[in-house]
Protein backbone atom coordinates (compact mmCIF):
# COMPACT_ATOMS: atom_id res chain seq x y z
CA UNK A 1 0.00 0.00 0.00
CA UNK A 2 3.07 2.39 -0.71
CA UNK A 3 0.57 4.79 -2.44
CA UNK A 4 -0.52 6.17 0.44
CA UNK A 5 2.51 7.28 2.01
CA UNK A 6 3.44 10.76 2.46
CA UNK A 7 6.64 11.04 0.67
CA UNK A 8 6.94 14.32 1.15
CA UNK A 9 7.54 13.43 5.57
CA UNK A 10 10.21 10.56 4.46
CA UNK A 11 12.16 12.53 2.46
CA UNK A 12 12.03 15.69 4.88
CA UNK A 13 13.09 13.34 7.85
CA UNK A 14 15.93 12.06 5.43
CA UNK A 15 16.50 12.79 1.61
CA UNK A 16 18.76 10.35 1.12
CA UNK A 17 15.87 7.75 1.36
CA UNK A 18 15.07 7.47 -1.87
CA UNK A 19 18.25 5.47 -2.76
CA UNK A 20 16.21 2.84 -0.63
CA UNK A 21 12.92 3.36 -2.11
CA UNK A 22 11.41 0.30 -4.90
CA UNK A 23 11.75 1.94 -8.37
CA UNK A 24 8.17 2.19 -8.13
CA UNK A 25 7.42 3.69 -4.97
CA UNK A 26 7.28 7.30 -5.95
CA UNK A 27 4.00 6.37 -7.90
CA UNK A 28 0.73 8.14 -6.49
CA UNK A 29 3.02 9.02 -3.10
CA UNK A 30 1.39 12.55 -1.67
CA UNK A 31 3.86 15.41 -1.05
CA UNK A 32 3.78 17.75 0.88
CA UNK A 33 5.49 17.43 4.75
CA UNK A 34 3.56 16.97 7.80
CA UNK A 35 5.66 17.29 10.63
CA UNK A 36 3.49 18.59 13.31
CA UNK A 37 2.70 16.38 16.62
CA UNK A 38 -0.62 14.43 16.59
CA UNK A 39 -3.32 15.82 18.62
CA UNK A 40 -3.63 14.34 22.02
CA UNK A 41 -6.56 13.54 25.06
CA UNK A 42 -5.85 13.99 27.68
CA UNK A 43 -6.88 11.47 30.78
CA UNK A 44 -5.34 11.58 34.18
CA UNK A 45 -1.26 10.26 33.86
CA UNK A 46 -1.84 9.56 30.39
CA UNK A 47 -1.83 11.14 27.18
CA UNK A 48 -3.37 9.48 24.08
CA UNK A 49 -2.78 10.35 20.69
CA UNK A 50 -5.79 10.46 18.07
CA UNK A 51 -4.23 8.78 15.35
CA UNK A 52 -6.14 5.73 13.31
CA UNK A 53 -3.37 2.86 12.74
CA UNK A 54 -2.97 3.64 9.27
CA UNK A 55 -1.69 7.43 10.46
CA UNK A 56 0.28 6.18 12.42
CA UNK A 57 1.80 3.67 10.08
CA UNK A 58 2.41 6.53 7.86
CA UNK A 59 4.37 8.61 10.44
CA UNK A 60 6.34 5.13 11.76
CA UNK A 61 7.39 4.30 8.35
CA UNK A 62 8.81 7.78 7.65
CA UNK A 63 10.80 7.84 11.08
CA UNK A 64 11.91 4.62 10.09
CA UNK A 65 14.38 6.37 7.25
CA UNK A 66 16.05 8.47 9.76
CA UNK A 67 18.52 6.67 12.60
CA UNK A 68 19.73 7.89 15.45
CA UNK A 69 16.72 9.12 17.30
CA UNK A 70 14.24 6.23 18.51
CA UNK A 71 10.08 6.92 18.43
CA UNK A 72 9.07 5.12 21.30
CA UNK A 73 5.16 3.63 20.73
CA UNK A 74 3.59 2.92 23.87
CA UNK A 75 0.21 0.64 22.97
CA UNK A 76 -2.15 1.59 26.36
CA UNK A 77 -4.50 -0.53 28.14
CA UNK A 78 -5.94 -0.29 32.01
CA UNK A 79 -2.71 -1.68 33.00
CA UNK A 80 -0.39 1.08 31.98
CA UNK A 81 -3.19 3.67 33.86
CA UNK A 82 -2.71 2.24 36.79
CA UNK A 83 0.52 1.61 36.23
CA UNK A 84 1.29 5.33 35.35
CA UNK A 85 -0.70 6.09 38.42
CA UNK A 86 1.16 4.07 40.79
CA UNK A 87 4.50 4.92 39.42
CA UNK A 88 6.36 7.72 38.78
CA UNK A 89 9.47 6.21 36.96
CA UNK A 90 6.88 4.86 34.66
CA UNK A 91 4.77 7.88 34.10
CA UNK A 92 7.88 10.21 33.12
CA UNK A 93 8.64 6.79 30.67
CA UNK A 94 5.32 7.35 28.70
CA UNK A 95 4.92 10.95 28.83
CA UNK A 96 8.44 10.57 27.33
CA UNK A 97 7.59 8.29 24.53
CA UNK A 98 6.88 10.06 21.49
CA UNK A 99 3.55 7.67 20.72
CA UNK A 100 0.97 6.68 22.61
CA UNK A 101 -2.04 4.52 20.70
CA UNK A 102 -4.85 2.83 23.11
CA UNK A 103 -4.76 -0.83 22.65
CA UNK A 104 -7.68 -0.99 25.12
CA UNK A 105 -11.40 -0.63 24.93
CA UNK A 106 -11.42 1.14 28.52
CA UNK A 107 -8.81 3.90 27.33
CA UNK A 108 -10.95 4.32 24.05
CA UNK A 109 -13.85 4.59 26.40
CA UNK A 110 -12.29 7.09 29.06
CA UNK A 111 -10.74 9.02 26.04
CA UNK A 112 -14.39 9.76 24.66
CA UNK A 113 -16.04 9.99 28.38
CA UNK A 114 -13.13 12.80 29.74
CA UNK A 115 -11.86 13.98 26.94
CA UNK A 116 -14.40 14.21 24.51
CA UNK A 117 -12.67 12.73 21.49
CA UNK A 118 -13.20 9.60 19.82
CA UNK A 119 -9.99 7.76 19.17
CA UNK A 120 -8.99 4.86 17.11
CA UNK A 121 -8.52 1.59 19.34
CA UNK A 122 -4.72 0.20 18.01
CA UNK A 123 -4.00 -3.22 19.08
CA UNK A 124 -0.79 -4.08 18.96
CA UNK A 125 -1.01 -7.36 16.85
CA UNK A 126 -2.74 -5.03 14.84
CA UNK A 127 0.00 -2.49 14.73
CA UNK A 128 2.49 -4.83 14.11
CA UNK A 129 0.53 -5.99 11.16
CA UNK A 130 0.24 -2.59 10.02
CA UNK A 131 3.49 -2.42 10.28
CA UNK A 132 5.39 -5.14 8.88
CA UNK A 133 2.85 -4.69 5.40
CA UNK A 134 4.36 -1.11 4.98
CA UNK A 135 7.97 -1.91 5.81
CA UNK A 136 8.17 -4.66 3.15
CA UNK A 137 7.54 -2.10 0.66
CA UNK A 138 10.44 -0.58 1.56
CA UNK A 139 12.64 -2.97 2.83
CA UNK A 140 12.90 -1.69 6.13
CA UNK A 141 14.58 -4.01 8.57
CA UNK A 142 12.54 -5.47 11.43
CA UNK A 143 14.07 -7.29 14.79
CA UNK A 144 11.76 -9.42 17.11
CA UNK A 145 12.54 -9.34 20.83
CA UNK A 146 11.28 -11.39 23.36
CA UNK A 147 7.70 -13.14 23.49
CA UNK A 148 7.26 -16.99 24.85
CA UNK A 149 10.02 -19.26 23.55
CA UNK A 150 9.68 -19.58 19.96
CA UNK A 151 6.59 -17.56 19.59
CA UNK A 152 8.68 -14.33 17.60
CA UNK A 153 10.83 -16.73 15.42
CA UNK A 154 7.07 -18.27 14.23
CA UNK A 155 5.72 -14.87 13.93
CA UNK A 156 8.62 -13.53 11.74
CA UNK A 157 7.95 -16.85 9.56
CA UNK A 158 4.51 -16.02 8.92
CA UNK A 159 4.95 -12.53 8.63
CA UNK A 160 7.79 -13.31 6.12
CA UNK A 161 5.34 -15.37 3.85
CA UNK A 162 2.41 -12.90 4.42
CA UNK A 163 4.19 -9.80 2.96
CA UNK A 164 6.29 -10.40 -0.37
CA UNK A 165 9.41 -8.38 0.42
CA UNK A 166 9.37 -8.79 4.64
CA UNK A 167 13.20 -8.41 5.20
CA UNK A 168 13.97 -9.82 9.15
CA UNK A 169 16.56 -8.08 11.36
CA UNK A 170 16.57 -10.81 13.64
CA UNK A 171 14.83 -12.67 16.62
CA UNK A 172 16.07 -12.97 20.10
CA UNK A 173 13.87 -14.89 22.43
CA UNK A 174 15.97 -14.38 26.19
CA UNK A 175 14.74 -15.38 29.49
CA UNK A 176 12.60 -13.99 31.64
CA UNK A 177 14.85 -11.66 33.83
CA UNK A 178 17.76 -11.34 31.10
CA UNK A 179 18.98 -8.03 31.85
CA UNK A 180 20.10 -9.73 35.52
CA UNK A 181 22.35 -12.01 33.74
CA UNK A 182 25.43 -9.85 32.21
CA UNK A 183 26.45 -12.63 30.00
CA UNK A 184 22.97 -12.52 28.11
CA UNK A 185 21.99 -8.99 28.31
CA UNK A 186 25.27 -8.46 26.70
CA UNK A 187 24.71 -10.86 24.05
CA UNK A 188 20.52 -9.45 23.04
CA UNK A 189 22.52 -6.43 23.04
CA UNK A 190 25.00 -7.29 20.63
CA UNK A 191 22.96 -8.86 18.42
CA UNK A 192 20.16 -5.90 18.18
CA UNK A 193 23.25 -3.48 17.42
CA UNK A 194 24.74 -5.70 14.79
CA UNK A 195 21.46 -6.30 13.59
CA UNK A 196 21.19 -2.66 12.88
CA UNK A 197 16.87 -2.20 12.82
CA UNK A 198 14.60 0.22 11.84
CA UNK A 199 12.02 -1.05 13.52
CA UNK A 200 11.91 -3.36 16.54
CA UNK A 201 8.82 -5.18 18.17
CA UNK A 202 9.76 -5.36 22.34
CA UNK A 203 7.23 -7.81 23.88
CA UNK A 204 8.38 -8.28 27.33
CA UNK A 205 5.34 -7.42 29.00
CA UNK A 206 5.06 -4.22 30.87
CA UNK A 207 6.15 -2.20 32.77
CA UNK A 208 9.75 -4.27 31.69
CA UNK A 209 9.29 -3.60 27.95
CA UNK A 210 8.52 0.32 27.97
CA UNK A 211 11.54 0.90 30.62
CA UNK A 212 13.59 -1.31 28.26
CA UNK A 213 13.16 0.19 24.88
CA UNK A 214 14.05 3.86 27.48
CA UNK A 215 17.06 2.66 28.42
CA UNK A 216 18.54 0.10 26.43
CA UNK A 217 17.26 0.99 23.14
CA UNK A 218 17.08 4.48 22.80
CA UNK A 219 20.81 4.77 23.08
CA UNK A 220 21.47 2.59 20.16
CA UNK A 221 19.38 5.29 18.33
CA UNK A 222 16.70 2.74 16.67
CA UNK A 223 14.68 4.72 14.79
CA UNK A 224 10.79 2.98 15.98
CA UNK A 225 10.59 1.45 19.26
CA UNK A 226 7.13 -0.35 19.73
CA UNK A 227 6.33 -2.41 22.89
CA UNK A 228 3.76 -4.89 21.85
CA UNK A 229 3.31 -7.04 25.03
CA UNK A 230 1.57 -10.42 24.19
CA UNK A 231 0.95 -9.54 20.39
CA UNK A 232 3.57 -12.64 19.46
CA UNK A 233 1.67 -15.35 20.75
CA UNK A 234 -1.41 -13.96 19.04
CA UNK A 235 0.13 -13.80 15.35
CA UNK A 236 1.95 -17.47 15.75
CA UNK A 237 -1.22 -18.93 16.98
CA UNK A 238 -0.45 -19.52 20.41
CA UNK A 239 -2.97 -17.83 21.47
CA UNK A 240 -6.65 -17.34 19.53
CA UNK A 241 -7.31 -14.00 18.72
CA UNK A 242 -11.44 -13.29 19.68
CA UNK A 243 -13.84 -13.04 16.72
CA UNK A 244 -14.31 -9.72 14.59
CA UNK A 245 -17.79 -9.38 16.24
CA UNK A 246 -16.04 -9.63 19.86
CA UNK A 247 -13.67 -7.03 18.69
CA UNK A 248 -16.31 -4.68 17.26
CA UNK A 249 -18.34 -4.92 20.64
CA UNK A 250 -15.12 -4.05 22.64
CA UNK A 251 -14.48 -7.92 24.31
CA UNK A 252 -11.31 -9.05 22.79
CA UNK A 253 -10.08 -8.77 27.04
CA UNK A 254 -13.33 -11.26 28.00
CA UNK A 255 -11.82 -13.74 25.35
CA UNK A 256 -8.67 -13.55 26.28
CA UNK A 257 -9.18 -14.09 30.17
CA UNK A 258 -11.49 -16.97 28.87
CA UNK A 259 -8.31 -18.34 27.32
CA UNK A 260 -5.66 -17.43 30.38
CA UNK A 261 -8.34 -17.01 33.36
CA UNK A 262 -5.51 -17.90 36.30
CA UNK A 263 -3.08 -15.38 34.74
CA UNK A 264 -5.40 -12.41 33.70
CA UNK A 265 -7.63 -12.55 37.07
CA UNK A 266 -5.46 -10.34 38.83
CA UNK A 267 -5.18 -7.75 35.50
CA UNK A 268 -9.09 -7.81 34.74
CA UNK A 269 -10.65 -7.94 38.49
CA UNK A 270 -7.98 -5.81 40.78
CA UNK A 271 -6.47 -3.69 37.56
CA UNK A 272 -9.97 -2.31 36.42
CA UNK A 273 -11.23 -2.14 39.68
CA UNK A 274 -8.01 0.40 40.34
CA UNK A 275 -8.52 1.71 36.62
CA UNK A 276 -12.16 2.74 37.51
CA UNK A 277 -11.24 4.22 40.91
CA UNK A 278 -8.58 6.35 39.90
CA UNK A 279 -10.53 7.52 36.55
CA UNK A 280 -13.47 8.52 39.04
CA UNK A 281 -10.71 10.40 41.43
CA UNK A 282 -9.00 11.95 38.43
CA UNK A 283 -12.92 13.31 37.33
CA UNK A 284 -13.34 14.36 40.50
CA UNK A 285 -10.73 16.25 41.00
CA UNK A 286 -11.07 17.98 37.34
CA UNK A 287 -14.82 18.79 38.83
CA UNK A 288 -13.58 20.49 41.37
CA UNK A 289 -10.48 22.56 39.91
CA UNK A 290 -13.28 23.96 36.88
CA UNK A 291 -15.90 24.20 39.25
CA UNK A 292 -17.78 21.83 36.77
CA UNK A 293 -20.38 19.85 39.26
CA UNK A 294 -21.00 17.12 36.37
CA UNK A 295 -19.72 13.89 37.03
Amino acid sequence: MIGDFDFGEIMAKNPSAASSLPSSAGHGLQTGSNDGMPKRVAIGPLAVDTLSVDELTHKLIAHAFAPGRTNHVITANAQFYVLAEEDEDFRRCVNEAEYVCADGVSVTAACRWLGGTPVSRIAGVDLISSLCEAASSFRLPIYFLGGKPESASKSASILMKRYPGFRLAGVSCPPYGFLEKPEIAQAVMESIRAAQPSIIFVALGAPRQEFFIQEYIRPLGIPVAVGVGGSFEMICGALLRAPMWMRRAGLEWAFRWWQEPLRLANRYVVGNTLFLYYLTRYLLKRSAQTGDSRV
